[in-house]
Order: C-alpha cells, then structure tokens, then sequence
C-alpha cells in the first residue's frame, strides 16, 4: 500500500481534475500530506478565480517549482 501512495502525485491529481472533473475520496488518501495540502489550496484558488474551469487548474506544483528555480539560481551561481 506504500508503494501506490508514492506514486499518486499532485501531478496526477490535477491530470485527474482537468480530465474528469472530479477526484475521488481514496485518491486524496493516496496523496502525501504536502501534496493534499497544496492540492486543496489551489482547488480554492481555482473555484475562488477561475470559475471552476478545468484548464486553469496548475498543472505542475508550485512548491517543487519553486524548489527547481532556487536549484537553478544556485547552479548558475556556480
């Protein structure tokens, strides 16, 4: 069981969303506690200011986003 929650990922979630328009309850179990976190705060986001529509959901995680261009300054310091 392990296994499968490292797997589901933000990432598949919102693919889920756009795809669908919906999610399921064992799918947010299946998410890491920083991932349903971020999930949920965006899915406020999106209801609050794009009216729910499937395409202006973020499709990649603004934290390891992030976490990428802190890496990437860091790089280019070097």
């Amino acid at each position: 069981m392990q296994e499968i929650m490292s797997q589901y990922k933000y990432e598949d979630a919102v693919k889920q969303l756009q795809e669908s328009g919906a999610i399921g309850l064992q799918d947010f179990k299946n998410l890491s506690y920083d991932d349903l976190t971020e999930l949920l705060e965006e899915i406020k986001v999106w209801c609050l200011y794009a009216n729910g529509k499937l395409d202006k959901l973020p499709k990649e995680s603004k934290k390891k986003k992030e976490k990428k261009d802190k890496k990437d300054k860091k790089d280019k310091k070097d």
